[in-house]
């Protein structure tokens, strides 16, 4: 699915480059505006369900986590239990009726509360003095209902959980499925609307209709250069990149962050940058993931 969400949000960033170029090209009446407000809900919905899934994992796993403990330790109870009562025709008739086939989370914590149960009713073991049945020395009945109510308590909760996950799963498809057929719209307006041989069509067939098969390539910064006082330009380029981010580091920066994001053309410029050496590096993106970092460039800035 996700490499379904990349591919619509870059082709939404090039569809909005192209509005961005093209003043007349406003498919669906939307303005460039409009279509980043589109890409920014597809965004959203993708962090949530990935929040969710992430959520609901860890829920799993603790749920499973308390259920084989308690699964474990009516495995281990039950063998004893019928041992210490081996002689005591009554409760040995109780045990052996207690449920022992428990492939389920929900037989699981059946079959415990059928042990707890039973284990209240049990007489006293004779001794001096009589006591309550004890499996072993860190086993008690306290100590089992304890591990019954956690498992009880992540599976009764469980539900909410996998409830949210499909909630955000809906509002996933719903955003992608919105983009995805104004994409497709606007393609086939920009088409429609541009004749063959024009700029404007240049820059609409420019548009991405097939995702990458692969990552990029290793992006190559081909210029790098201060063309004015203050000022860095940048030319660049990544086998199969759709679009790329650029790194800086600055004078006095510890290390590079990102100073442009998505950007579907392969120049940056950058103005208004105090003197000094500034280092660039850049990394091409595509549907499929991202590509190996350029190697460092440095400019001087007067």
């Amino acid at each position: 699915m996700f490499k379904g969400v990349h591919f619509a949000i870059q082709r939404g960033q090039y569809i909005k480059a192209a509005m961005d170029q093209i003043a007349s090209f406003r498919p669906d009446g939307k303005s460039p505006a409009g279509v980043q407000a589109m890409i920014d809900q597809l965004h959203a919905a993708e962090n949530a369900y990935q929040t969710s899934s992430t959520t609901l994992s860890i829920a799993r796993g603790e749920l499973r986590e308390e259920v084989d403990l308690l699964h474990t330790a009516c495995v281990q109870i039950f063998p004893i239990m019928k041992v210490r009562y081996r002689n005591d025709p009554g409760s040995l008739a109780a045990i052996n009726r207690l449920p022992v086939d428990d492939r389920s989370i929900a037989e699981t914590v059946a079959r415990a509360d059928a042990i707890a149960a039973l284990w209240v009713q049990l007489p006293l073991l004779l001794g001096p003095p009589p006591l309550q049945f004890k499996p072993w020395d860190t086993m008690d009945l306290t100590t089992f209902n304890g591990m019954l109510s956690a498992a009880k308590a992540r599976h009764d909760g469980f539900p909410a959980v996998d409830q949210q996950n499909e909630i955000a799963s809906g509002h996933l498809h719903e955003s992608l499925a919105a983009l995805e057929d104004f994409n497709t719209a606007a393609l086939i307006t920009g088409r429609a609307q541009f004749e063959e041989g024009t700029p404007e069509r240049e820059v609409i067939d420019a548009i991405p209709t097939v995702p990458g098969q692969s990552a990029p390539g290793k992006a190559v910064i081909t210029s790098a250069t201060s063309p004015a006082p203050g000022t860095v330009h940048l030319v660049f380029e990544a086998d199969g990149a759709t679009s790329f981010d650029v790194l800086q580091k600055g004078p006095g920066d510890l290390e590079f962050f990102i100073v442009a994001n998505d950007l579907t053309e392969n120049t940056y410029d950058a103005s208004a940058l105090p003197p000094g050496v500034y280092e660039f590096k850049v990394v091409g993106k595509n549907s499929v993931g991202s590509g190996p970092e350029s190697d460092v460039v440095s400019v001087t800035v007067t």
